[in-house]
């Protein structure tokens, strides 16, 4: 696709990940573990409820007295549907600009969804024009305009209101009004794309007590919470005596998830509402109208913003373009839920007899459909300059025909690079560290590179190039906790670790050196296929740093072992003739699977390697067959089935004659049968 003006094609930046998940995340999914207590009907506990704890945050949040969690958004309608006595013989109007669930939650309860269109400026329409009274209406803010619950409820007097605010979870309106206040009951879904998640689930809100209770009964098989269960019972729930339920609670997992969620949106909305501000700025004085209520726009409530496209295009033909320039992925306005590809409710036979009459038509809701584009809220949450990018992308109407699009400064950099932090455990006594240290100083990479030294022992610190941004960290050996070599490094491994803040952690060992392009080779993988974890190749070198091969298997004592676990690595394609070891992550041997990286070849994204660990317990087989840190690391990813790329470069010089292959140290290696040369 041609380029006009100055902006460049995507070059592979990342745009911020949504949900923002980090340790802080791993820790508060730990607590239900911790506590036994996984479910709302599981097992007693003395630790306190995630679930209780995240409902009474989110109706604290959203100005109610009362709110109830559920497994996702569509339950939750259907729960509120229930507790508001809806169901056969019932209507329910929407908006048919909406997300087909909303429908599909209506027919579960055996009502019958009717349509009100879209008005010209907001997708989410009035209801005033339907023919009849509906039993109750749904009405939903989409993307950051705002419903009007006012008008539904002059329009048709008594008629319950579900509020949907799922679009504008914690939003206020131009008028200050607290959305998710304003119906009769609110609901909102948490599920993993909105500004509030828990990956999947759902909450009715209401102030009103016994609304509160009929919801629980619906949403725990017709039980209720009791503080007091007999000592006895295998939970803490007790018959509601009030309206048969289902089982519709949220997990304790998913409630721990959203409680981490819960903490980040003050700060999220904030960045939001200026990187929003800013965006609107531009788009205007480049023509386009971002329908946005006030209030939503600037607390950054909003789950995407819409516009309409003023010069023609198809939005197809926006997003794909914007992609190309500057990969990020924008949406589409919903489709009229009648007229869209997911609607199809006559193959089910419950919900076949509902539809049967056509819906009328709702030419404005399909104008918005094929008018408009979406820029969802997570991209607001980058840095401005990668903002006013995406203006410029979106460009000024009739610019995709060739026209000049507006020049926007700083763009050159979208994002500030990467932060490596390089980890050296060393004694600080082998002559080879300066050749370990100069070999990272010189790597070409596009990224801060941190270096930390650590020094087991009471060895000086070494001289550290200039141009190396290096700390040293010194350990007694004194502590003898761990007698065993293997299990000290592994556990001066796990202890450099959590030390670690950069985006990326890499480890060299002090007998080792990278080839310039070690780093770079690697973060260019890593960058461009999102794998978290990315390795090279080796070449093995012998004390005076020359490319040597090796007749056996090095890591195993000389003998028969090592002979026959050699022939196999040939065989695998894993060794050969010459001095390249061919690391992978898993490789097929006649016992099975195995796989075979030593911690020099790696780049971890650092939030990976903070969950895994570098040490258990070994049986003596593999005390003797010297399994190492690096075995244990490389079983946890394959137990995590962790994506896992490889440069298919030997960019690491790998000496032998270290601790797993000291017979190397003295003795050079015998000659490679001319067999294997070929």
């Amino acid at each position: 696709m041609p380029v006009e003006g100055n902006l460049a094609p995507h070059t592979g930046a990342a745009w911020p990940e949504w949900p923002e998940t980090d340790e802080r995340s791993v820790r508060a999914l730990a607590r239900p573990l911790l506590s036994g207590r996984l479910a709302v009907s599981g097992a007693r506990s003395v630790w306190s409820s995630d679930n209780e704890r995240a409902a009474r945050e989110l109706a604290a949040r959203s100005g109610r007295a009362h709110a109830v969690l559920t497994t996702n958004g569509s339950s939750a309608i259907v729960v509120a549907l229930h507790a508001l006595g809806i169901g056969p013989g019932d209507t329910v109007a929407m908006p048919a600009t909406t997300w087909v669930s909303c429908a599909t939650a209506v027919f579960r309860v055996g009502a019958r969804p009717v349509y009100f269109d879209a008005d010209e400026d907001s997708p989410c329409g009035d209801p005033a024009g339907l023919a009849a009274a509906p039993s109750a209406v749904l009405g939903i803010h989409l993307y950051a305009q705002v419903f009007d619950v006012a008008r539904a409820r002059a329009a048709w007097p008594g008629v319950p209101i579900i509020e949907d605010v799922s679009h504008s979870q914690f939003g206020t309106d131009a008028h200050g009004r607290r959305l998710g206040g304003l119906g009769d009951v609110s609901i909102m879904s948490l599920q993993a794309t909105k500004i509030i998640t828990c990956a999947e689930g759902g909450a009715v809100l209401t102030d009103d007590p016994e609304i509160a209770a009929r919801l629980d009964s619906l949403v725990m098989d017709s039980r209720r919470r009791t503080r007091l269960p007999e000592p006895e019972a295998a939970n803490e729930l007790e018959p509601a005596f009030l309206l048969h339920g289902a089982n519709h609670a949220l997990p304790e997992t998913s409630a721990a998830l959203l409680l981490d969620q819960l903490a980040r949106f003050p700060r999220q909305a904030a960045v939001r509402a200026e990187r929003a501000a800013l965006f609107r700025s531009l788009m205007t004085d480049q023509g386009w109208e971002v329908a946005a209520d006030e209030g939503v726009l600037s607390g950054g409530t909003f789950y995407g913003l819409a516009l309409r496209v003023p010069d023609g295009r198809p939005p197809g033909e926006v997003l794909r373009e914007v992609h190309a320039r500057t990969g990020a992925t924008l949406d589409r306005v919903y489709p009229p839920v009648p007229e869209g590809p997911l609607y199809r409710p006559g193959t089910v036979k419950q919900f076949a007899a509902l539809a049967r009459d056509p819906a009328p038509p709702v030419p404005r809701s399909g104008a918005w459909h094929t008018t408009g584009v979406v820029v969802p809220h997570q991209l607001f949450l980058a840095a401005p300059e990668r903002v006013e990018r995406l203006a410029a992308a979106l460009g000024r109407p009739g610019s995709a025909r060739g026209g000049p699009r507006p020049a926007f400064g700083g763009l050159a950099s979208e994002s500030a690079p990467p932060v490596i932090d390089v980890v050296v455990i060393t004694r600080g006594t082998r002559p080879t560290l300066d050749a370990a240290l100069n070999s990272v100083a010189k790597q070409d990479v596009h990224a801060r590179i941190r270096t930390t030294l650590w020094i087991d022992g009471t060895a000086a610190a070494p001289d550290v190039p200039a141009t190396l941004d290096a700390r040293v960290v010194r350990i007694d050996r004194a502590d003898a906790a761990w007698d065993d070599p293997f299990d000290r490094i592994a556990a001066l491994r796990d202890l450099a670790t959590r030390g670690t803040t950069g985006d990326f952690v890499a480890f060299l060992d002090d007998d080792n050196e990278w080839e310039v392009d070690h780093l770079s080779s690697l973060l260019e993988l890593a960058v461009g296929t999102g794998s978290p974890a990315v390795h090279s190749w080796r070449t093995l070198v012998d004390g005076e740093g020359r490319p040597t091969p090796v007749t056996r298997f090095p890591w195993l004592p000389p003998g028969p072992e090592s002979e026959r676990r050699f022939r196999e690595l040939c065989a695998a394609g894993v060794m050969g003739g010459d001095p390249v070891i061919r690391d992978g992550f898993a490789f097929e041997l006649p016992e099975g699977d195995g796989g075979m990286v030593d911690m020099g070849e790696w780049l971890f994204e650092r939030r990976l390697l903070g969950l895994l660990t570098f040490r258990r317990p070994r049986t003596r087989r593999e005390v003797a067959e010297r399994l190492g840190e690096d075995d244990i690391l490389l079983e946890q990813l394959v137990a995590l089935d962790v994506p896992v790329g490889c440069t298919r470069q030997a960019t690491l010089r790998y000496r032998l004659g270290g601790m797993s292959n000291s017979e190397f140290g003295d003795v050079p290696p015998p000659p490679v049968p001319d067999a294997l040369r070929e």
